[in-house]
């Protein structure tokens, strides 16, 4: 029996609460078109968040944005967790009022290993939110998750935010730094198919090369080329893993010279080839 994508939301089910060993994905890379947040209740897995590696394990809590890449490595056969998905509608008016700060720091952190008296709260909290899912004649059910997102969002920026001020900071990101950043990785997301140059994005930006690679080194953590190499490398991998596109068919879809030139950019970031990687997926 084929398995169905758990985190598809439909116009009749604006938000869906259930439990899943997401062995969906363990051929499918993913982009979500709303959120969702996943909460862990046992095995464990590797997985991929846009350019984030990171284990899951039990209580583990990903909080997942609209645009996001998802993409498992490997998954244990007792893998289960809990889920909430909801529509990019429903996420963007329970999202508005948040401070874009914490959409920079979730895309950077999105899979995090909380506290026991956070794991008590997620609990509760999804509790919740399955009895409001499954209260189908409530006349103001959309409403009420609505709120139960917005409450827990704002839960998660207060922790991100209390966190933050009992680190050490090498350096202070001014909001100029950081809405430009947010810029770039949004353009990065829409053009990195076809565009690989830094020079591209700086251009759209209206800054020069040298200003968007500091930009990037200090609110990334990484250089401009390696962010943009990093996106081509997961549309990629979700073309192999996804598709039955031959290697040829995705450089050309990707605007690569020639199957080889594919071929020596994906080895050097993969350690692999992408006909090795692909048979590896699917053996």
């Amino acid at each position: 029996m084929p398995q169905t994508n758990p985190l598809i939301t439909t116009s009749e089910d604006q938000f869906i609460v259930g439990n899943s060993d997401f062995s969906y994905f363990e051929q499918c890379a993913y982009r979500l078109e709303g959120c969702a947040i996943l909460f862990c209740r046992g095995g464990e897995a590797e997985v991929m968040v846009d350019q984030c590696q990171g284990r899951i394990v039990r209580n583990t809590l990903l909080l997942l944005l609209p645009g996001t890449y998802l993409l498992f490595l490997n998954r244990s056969e007792d893998f289960q967790v809990m889920y909430c998905t909801f529509s990019r509608d429903l996420f963007s008016e329970a999202a508005f009022r948040l401070d874009p700060v914490f959409f920079e720091s979730v895309h950077r952190n999105p899979i995090s290993n909380p506290p026991q008296r956070i794991v008590d709260g997620a609990d509760i909290w999804f509790q919740m939110a399955a009895y409001t899912y499954h209260d189908r004649q409530n006349l103001f059910r959309n409403t009420i998750i609505k709120n139960r997102l917005q409450n827990i969002l704002l839960e998660i920026y207060d922790k991100m935010q209390r966190f933050a001020n009992t680190q050490p900071r090498a350096f202070e990101n001014t909001t100029r730094q950081i809405e430009l950043f947010q810029r770039f990785a949004a353009l990065v997301h829409e053009h990195c198919t076809q565009e690989r140059e830094v020079a591209f994005y700086a251009d759209k930006l209206c800054i020069s090369t040298r200003y968007l690679s500091t930009i990037v080194r200090i609110v990334g953590h990484t250089s401009a080329k390696e962010f943009i190499d990093r996106a081509v490398m997961l549309e990629i991998r979700m073309m192999l893993r996804s598709t039955d596109l031959s290697v040829q068919e995705i450089a050309y879809r990707l605007k690569f010279p020639d199957q080889s030139y594919l071929g020596r950019f994906f080895k050097k970031h993969a350690g692999e080839s992408p006909t090795e990687y692909r048979n590896a997926k699917r053996g």
